[in-house]
């Protein structure tokens, strides 16, 4: 494995045992094997290497969300979109919990905050993908995947913090009609 990969891995599994905030360069070049000095050389900064590291631990919770979607032949709906997604947040838990830490810098670091507005852009785009009619204009189907992105986001605060009472897959699916039907009028 290549230097550069190593303290990828490295920082990924930092985020998940200390989280963004708590990680220090240090932590990386140990858990990576990693020489000290390559974070630099490779990545600028701790907090460059961070944010590469972070944007593909969820890039990595999105492609197993895709997968586990593409699974479903032929689409099975709203529901499996919002149960699917509450499973992976389960597992991937401190990946989120790392995205929350890495929200509360990005106000004051302009790298972190452009990293973090292209992936939610990259996000509302696929949601489109996946869920907007294709006879929808783009605008509309960005529209539609902003919408989505939206609950998504609420949905993953809402389980981080309180698991019991976040709304469920069945919950999501029963209330979209109802918003559907409040908003056309």
């Amino acid at each position: 494995m290549k230097e550069r990969d190593k303290l990828i891995e490295g920082a990924k599994r930092c985020l998940q045992e200390r989280g963004y905030a708590h990680t220090t360069a240090r932590d990386i070049a140990q858990t990576s094997g990693a020489n000290l000095a390559s974070i630099g050389y490779h990545f600028g900064s701790k907090d460059a290497l961070l944010v590469e590291a972070m944007l593909e631990a969820t890039a990595d919770w999105a492609d197993k969300l895709r997968q586990a979607l593409a699974d479903d032949a032929p689409r099975e709906g709203q529901e499996t979109l919002w149960r699917r997604a509450i499973e992976l947040l389960d597992l991937h838990r401190p990946v989120f919990v790392a995205n929350i830490e890495a929200f509360a810098q990005a106000e004051r670091r302009p790298r972190l905050r452009q990293a973090l507005a292209d992936a939610q852009e990259t996000a509302r785009l696929e949601l489109a993908h996946w869920l907007a009619e294709a006879t929808l204009p783009p605008t509309k189907q960005r529209a539609v995947g902003a919408f989505y992105l939206t609950l998504l986001t609420g949905l993953i605060l809402q389980h981080l913090i309180d698991p019991e009472r976040a709304p469920t897959a069945e919950m999501l699916t029963e209330a979209l009609p109802a918003v559907r039907v409040r908003g056309a009028g």
